[in-house]
């Protein structure tokens, strides 16, 4: 309670020197305090947009290096495989990294005469920036989708390293045995 009698003395003080009245200077008061606000409020929102562009910079990559990550990762993780031997991974992709932006959506009625009635949706993409630099609002990304993968190393002769191979990949990966390839290199 003693920020409270602070808070009461200082007005009580700021009252008698200006001679203004209590409401009037409590609504002075809430307006400074709601300026302080959208001025701190502001500056956190620039720190945050500088953090995103790091954030979106390091998380836009093309489909090309997504499959050349994908196949080094494979290749380390077969070849740990006992029986696996030297290893070699290609891996095919359906499309690219895509981005999902942010919007707003307005869903509109038309009650025509009679029995029919529409609705409408019009989205609105939302867009931050000034005019010379202007960008969505990337809410996620989405991974792009593997079509399939083609292994060849020394041990795949055997068909027990063949279906470890085949398992590894289908579990790390989410994809259907058939479209995991494996054969013996040479």
């Amino acid at each position: 309670m003693k920020a409270f009698d602070v808070i009461k003395d200082i007005s009580a003080a700021v009252c008698a020197k200006t001679k203004l009245s209590k409401k009037l200077l409590a609504v002075i008061a809430l307006f400074l305090i709601g300026l302080v606000a959208l001025l701190v409020s502001e500056f956190e929102t620039q720190e945050k947009g500088q953090s995103e562009t790091v954030t979106e910079q390091l998380t836009q990559i093309g489909g090309d290096e997504y499959a050349k990550e994908l196949e080094n990762r494979l290749v380390s993780i077969i070849s740990a495989i006992d029986g696996a031997g030297e290893t070699r991974v290609m891996v095919t992709l359906e499309s690219g990294c895509e981005e999902v932006y942010l919007y707003n959506s307005d869903y509109g009625g038309n009650e025509e005469q009679g029995s029919k009635s529409s609705y409408e949706q019009k989205k609105e993409y939302v867009i931050v920036g000034d005019t010379q630099d202007e960008k969505g609002i990337v809410v996620r990304t989405v991974e792009p989708k593997v079509r399939g993968v083609a292994v060849v190393c020394k041990g795949a002769g055997s068909e027990t390293i063949k279906n470890r191979i085949v398992q590894t990949v289908t579990a790390l990966l989410d994809i259907s045995s058939a479209n995991v390839s494996v054969v013996q290199m040479k």
